[in-house]
């Protein structure tokens, strides 16, 4: 079986996953925009789900609770060298979605934030309005350092108000520890700004809770030597109390029943490090202070309430013994409002490997679950050496499962989580906003795997699954392939039938169907087939792909790598690249040959015309041959009238000779794939802005191993260059001029990168780059 290394994150996971207590009911991307990292995740009343992605701008996305995609917005700026960065989601009382950010400069040690943004939507997407407070919010205010990046966190009332904290100061106020509000309209009502004594003007908050009538900031005011600093307001703006305490920082707040407050932060004595929490009746008089040492130098990181025991759960981080031990485990541990500890987790799946918590959530029943990064790697050691981690505590401390998802890419972070009515649980991962749908079955219901499954209304490209109900089922899963392919699809429904759409044209299908109780999903029914109307595409392969075989295919968000092959045709139909009318691209190729040096005839073929076949006019769009086996790049352009929709793009890769599209042959292999084609005006792609349509950039070599040169044009005034590596990261950021500039890369780290250009008049455009 051929190996398949993905790019996309929507990987190997189509499948349903089930640990003990816990399975998957899907799983989503937000790949259709380069170098993208989400913040941030909620859901409404209908338990449909909101995430937020970072890319220079916001971008905002809904969807319904079987993961279908129901819209996504975006939010850029037009001055100069600035981009938006979202922070937090909320959803008003009237089901309106609001989120919360920030403008910012991108100097190089990171984010300098010189407005806050409020962002109100209907919920069909269209923008009530957006809302800009300008100032400067940085840890150093009036200072060489104030390039440094801030953080901007908030909370929203039952009113749909909506409560701002953050370090440094709106324009006209003092700086300090900032709280604004703003009103459900989108009015600014009130800025209340405490100062506290520092020879640095350093402030820095980390959080902001609200209660009733009461908000409460936690933050850090001292850089040489820290603290932890406490502010409580009420919601009219006017300061209650306040003091600064013994900690590193403070790092969280929360309130119990009967108004206490207790603020989370970490102390350092001989630098190793113990949690510390402070409990303050609700006039600011210290009813105790604890630490909480766990063996290592641990570090606190969140807290959160928990109304059904009165008790405070607390995420942390540390290790285990710190001259001996360099890598840190994640800590949960919950504590009695006597300061009491009750129980204490440490997450450690992978003893040579760090596991740091990113997000805490704590249910109705009392039950914790914490998201984050680490162990175990499921996938093998050739894959990731961290994961996308979820793991469920009971409320006694038990640990009643762990969910670990091996996106190969080892920054995924679990950074946000939100729990659905019925106790599932969704979680958005750092890396482009990947979103999984867990189910947390603690139900006992007995139940059957679905029978009487039956096809009908079988057309070209569609038809109907319908099946027997199941006692006690509230969820079905379809999983269905071409038969040729490796990896299953899988939709999500709560009725007995679902209708397949942008199917192929005379495809053989696979399909499966299982029920979903409280007790779990049932496993699959035994695999049947269909077979849609009409011709379909003809076959063509290799008999013998042992001694050359493709082992790239990239294009756009297309990158597939398949290091070696048993086979002479693959079917990666499932996976896909978004193209525009009139749009231009580049395909990077690759073979592996065995031994080397063979003459390798390559082609590319697009259906266009979606009529099924590549005969057409201008459907052939590569044909060359290479002795290489390194990445070759070719540019094409879509016509203008290709026909929007799902369509088939065809590798041929046939030793010694040219290919047909139709041809069985006796060294070399193909594969297919899809394309999908969108109109120009409508297009998700970060290479267009509203306003920058004609803005585009050209790089050659592509790959490069020592320099490439950017061309440009489209571009006005100023010009900012920007790159960015796979996890999001800025890399290089620099003011340009000219048509032309050669980019010196001979000391990149090997892998993608995504070079960006911007300029005064909003115009954008971006491509990968591949360092060899």
């Amino acid at each position: 079986m051929k190996k398949n290394t993905l790019f996309s994150l929507v990987l190997l996971l189509i499948t349903t996953i089930s640990f003990a207590g816990v399975s998957v009911d899907w799983i989503r991307s937000t790949d259709n925009i380069l170098s993208n990292s989400g913040t941030a995740v909620a859901r409404d009343k209908k338990d449909n789900v909101y995430t937020t992605t970072h890319s220079s701008g916001i971008y905002f996305t809904k969807r319904d609770k079987f993961g279908n995609f129901l819209w996504q917005v975006s939010s850029t700026t037009t001055i100069p060298f600035n981009y938006e960065y979202p922070s937090w989601i909320h959803i008003d009382p009237q089901g309106n979605p609001v989120v919360v950010g920030f403008r910012y400069t991108s100097p190089s040690e990171g984010k300098h934030a010189n407005s806050l943004i409020v962002l109100k939507y209907d919920p069909n997407g269209n923008l009530v309005y957006k809302k800009n407070i300008d100032g400067d919010y940085s840890y150093f205010q009036n200072s060489p350092l104030s390039m440094y990046w801030t953080k901007i966190t908030s909370q929203m009332d039952s009113s749909g108000n909506v409560y701002i904290g953050t370090s440094g100061g709106v324009t006209g106020y003092p700086s300090g520890f900032t709280v604004v509000k703003v009103s459900p309209a989108g009015t600014l009502l009130w800025v209340s700004a405490k100062t506290f004594t520092s020879s640095t003007s350093f402030h820095f908050v980390n959080n902001i809770r609200l209660k009733a009538d009461r908000i409460a900031v936690a933050g850090v005011t001292a850089y040489s030597s820290a603290n932890s600093t406490h502010w409580v307001l009420d919601t009219t703006g006017t300061s209650l109390w306040n003091n600064i305490q013994e900690g590193i920082g403070g790092k969280d707040a929360a309130f119990d029943k009967a108004g206490n407050i207790y603020f989370l932060t970490w102390v350092s004595p001989n630098f190793s490090g113990d949690v510390r929490v402070y409990k303050f009746n609700p006039t600011g008089s210290l009813l105790w202070q604890k630490n909480y040492d766990f063996g290592g130098s641990d570090l606190a990181s969140r807290m959160e309430y928990s109304s059904t025991d009165n008790s405070i759960a607390i995420m942390a981080y540390g290790n285990q013994n710190p001259p001996g031990s360099l890598y840190v485990d994640w800590i949960t541990f919950k504590i009695k409002a006597n300061g009491a500890l009750v129980w204490s987790k440490r997450y450690d799946k992978h003893s040579n490997n760090d596991e740091i918590p990113g997000m805490m959530a704590v249910d109705k029943d009392g039950d914790i679950f914490v998201a984050g990064i680490g162990g175990p790697f499921p996938g093998g050691s050739n894959l990731g050496k961290r994961q996308m981690v979820t793991v469920k505590y009971s409320t006694a401390g038990t640990e009643e499962w762990v969910y670990a998802l091996d996106t190969i890419n080892e920054y995924n972070e679990g950074v946000g989580i939100a729990i659905a009515k019925n106790g599932s649980i969704y979680v958005v991962g750092s890396v482009n906003t990947l979103l999984v749908h867990l189910l947390d079955n603690t139900g006992t219901d007995p139940c059957n795997v679905p029978v009487n499954i039956n096809v009908s209304a079988i057309a070209n490209q569609s038809a109907t699954i319908s099946w027997s109900p199941v006692a006690n089922a509230y969820l079905y899963h379809i999983q269905y392939k071409t038969s040729t392919s490796l990896v299953w699809t899988q939709i999500s429904t709560n009725t007995t039938s679902f209708t397949l759409t942008s199917l192929t044209e005379g495809t053989t299908y696979n399909y499966k169907v299982e029920a979903v109780c409280n007790s779990g999903p049932t496993g699959f029914s035994p695999a049947a087939q269909f077979t849609t109307l009409g011709t379909g595409y003809c076959a063509s392969k290799g008999l013998d792909a042992s001694k050359e075989w493709i082992d790239l295919v990239y294009l756009g968000s297309l990158l597939n790598s398949t290091p070696d092959s048993d086979g002479g045709y693959a079917d990666y139909t499932y996976l896909s690249v978004d193209l525009l009318q009139g749009g231009s691209y580049d395909i990077t190729l690759s073979a592996d040959m065995n031994p080397y040096g063979s003459t390798e005839y390559w082609r590319v073929w697009i259906d266009y015309n979606q009529d099924g076949d590549f005969t057409d006019a201008g459907e052939q769009e590569v044909a060359y041959k290479s002795t290489q086996i390194g990445w070759e790049s070719h540019t094409f352009s879509v016509p203008a009238t290709a026909v929007t929709g799902p369509t088939r793009m065809r590798v041929s890769m046939k030793h010694g000779a040219a290919p047909s599209p139709c041809e069985i042959f006796n060294l070399g292999e193909v594969e297919d794939y899809t394309v999908n084609i969108l109109p120009a005006k409508t297009a998700t792609d970060m290479t267009i802005t509203n306003n920058a349509s004609i803005a585009d950039l050209f790089l050659s070599p592509n790959p490069s191993t020592g320099s490439t040169t950017i061309s440009y044009n489209g571009f006005e005034g100023n010009i900012t260059l920007q790159v960015f590596d796979v996890t999001g990261k800025l890399t290089v950021e620099s003011v340009i001029s000219g048509t032309t500039l050669s980019l010196d890369v001979s000391e990149w780290t090997p892998g993608i990168y995504f070079v960006r250009m911007t300029d005064d008049a909003g115009h954008a455009a971006s491509k990968k780059l591949l360092k060899q």
